[in-house]
């Protein structure tokens, strides 16, 4: 069955204009539990948009979006108990354990949420947006610490009620630290959804600060108004077209060499309990709450950040830097994992392709090195497109690459072969010039179940690549 037609983006941003007025008039208008009723349904409305623009939009990558509909679901279970008590008279707030532990919830998801689409839209390294996420929750910490945590505390506010509002605190910052950083490298179609995100975070930290921070004898209606605003902001973020391009993994440039920047992430750790125990030093207890509650946070994201690292550190060290394959080390170790099982009676043969580029040097001398990178990059790229999958593609020399597979037969490795010489003779387009060179191949097809070292089978393959080259040169004599 057709599904219907995307809705077009101007009437996603016509439809949360007139849904943010109407709210606002029921906001003026109406009786607490009008109010209320609207906060329930401004939620479950986010909820559901968001789950329709994944439907209808075809958005492949799902998970921030469905942490997204679980974080609205547990902030309408608190929604949903002020609700109710609006309803019971004489009832007075609702009981804590209805209140804290969703709102919590709820706020960790819109974290996990908001990393998801970083880590998919970082630049390059997703080191730098870990790093903004783990300033924003250290910046937070001297905020609550200075401006919410005294007003709170001369208000006379339950622990419970600081933990709630510390807490969204470190989360909304941490979200906005992670989300600029990727509006830097995001790419156009992404930017209308990413508008709304930031919508959806302004107001909401908005009405923190005037529920925290303002007169507590105007609480009752506008922050609300901004919480519900804030929702139907979020709704819209997920119903936009260019959500797909939001949620679904940017195309990435090879990963630069990692650096890790300990100063600045141990610059951002500090100043979490330096602002927590300055008060000790005035002869006033640590703020416990700031130096429990942060680091839980923030120090899962530091793991994150050093497991990256590790990551991209494994990956330098066994593929090539230009061009993305694997490096020789890393082949002659897949090599010998595979040599050894096809001893042990593993079914099928292996292969072995070389592939040495003619006319390299050439072009490499007339238009310059980039240009000859032009040419390697391209190789590689249709190199993994040709082999088969499961198949090991590496760079091990200047224009040397070789293709490794296993379960294979001297039929087969000799039609990839084929297709290989074809794909690489396929002119290359570079600054406005067509740059062409061709394939020498050699191949072997290894049959004896015994062990040998991978240099025998890379003799083997090379020395058949030069006997190739010498039959085109004779051809050509």
């Amino acid at each position: 069955m057709d599904r219907p037609p995307n809705p077009p983006p101007g009437r996603v941003t016509a439809a949360f204009t007139g849904l943010a007025v109407a709210v606002t008039l029921g906001y003026v208008l109406g009786s607490a539990p009008v109010r209320n009723g609207l906060m329930l349904l401004t939620g479950l409305l986010a909820a559901v948009a968001i789950a329709v623009g994944l439907r209808r939009h075809r958005v492949t990558a799902q998970g921030p979006c469905r942490l997204a509909i679980i974080a609205l679901a547990l902030l309408s279970v608190t929604n949903t108990a002020w609700l109710v008590t609006s309803l019971t008279p004489g009832s007075g707030p609702p009981p804590d354990i209805l209140v804290i532990p969703p709102l919590f919830g709820g706020y960790v998801f819109l974290l996990a949420a908001s990393l998801a689409i970083v880590l998919r839209h970082a630049p390059r390294d997703t080191s730098g947006t870990l790093d903004a996420a783990v300033w924003g929750i250290a910046l937070a910490a001297p905020v609550w610490e200075f401006l919410f945590r005294p007003r709170l505390l001369h208000l006379g506010v339950t622990l419970f009620g600081q933990f709630l509002v510390l807490t969204q605190l470190l989360v909304l910052l941490g979200i906005c630290g992670s989300l600029l950083r990727v509006s830097r490298s995001s790419p156009g179609p992404a930017r209308a959804s990413l508008r709304f995100l930031y919508l959806a975070l302004g107001f909401t930290i908005l009405g923190i600060a005037l529920v925290n921070l303002g007169n507590p004898a105007e609480k009752s209606q506008l922050p609300a108004l901004l919480f519900a605003v804030g929702y139907l902001a979020l709704g819209a973020a997920g119903l936009h077209p260019s959500v797909k391009h939001l949620s679904e993994p940017a195309v990435r440039a090879q990963p630069a060499t990692p650096r890790f920047q300990l100063g600045r992430l141990g610059a951002a750790l500090l100043l979490i309990p330096l602002s927590g125990g300055l008060a000790q030093l005035f002869g006033q207890p640590a703020d416990g709450l700031l130096l429990t509650i942060a680091p839980l946070l923030s120090i899962p994201l530091v793991l994150i950040r050093i497991a990256k690292l590790r990551q991209a550190l494994i990956h330098q060290a066994t593929h090539d830097e230009l061009t993305g394959l694997v490096n020789r080390r890393h082949l002659f170790t897949v090599m010998q994992t595979a040599i050894a099982a096809h001893a042990d009676g593993s079914p099928g043969d292996l292969g072995l392709i070389y592939c040495d580029l003619n006319g390299f040097k050439p072009v490499n001398d007339e238009h310059g090195h980039e240009a000859g990178d032009a040419i390697l990059r391209s190789t590689a790229r249709r190199l993994a497109e040709t082999v088969h999958p499961g198949d090991v593609v590496a760079r091990i020399g200047g224009d040397e690459f070789l293709i490794f597979g296993t379960s294979t037969d001297p039929v087969s490795v000799r039609a990839l072969a084929d297709r290989v010489a074809r794909a690489v003779a396929m002119p290359v387009t570079w600054s406005g010039r067509t740059l062409r060179v061709t394939a020498a191949i050699g191949t072997v097809t290894w049959t004896d179940r015994r062990v040998v070292p991978p240099d025998e089978l890379l003799a083997a393959a090379d020395a058949r690549m030069y006997e190739h080259k010498r039959s085109r040169s004779d051809r050509a004599a």
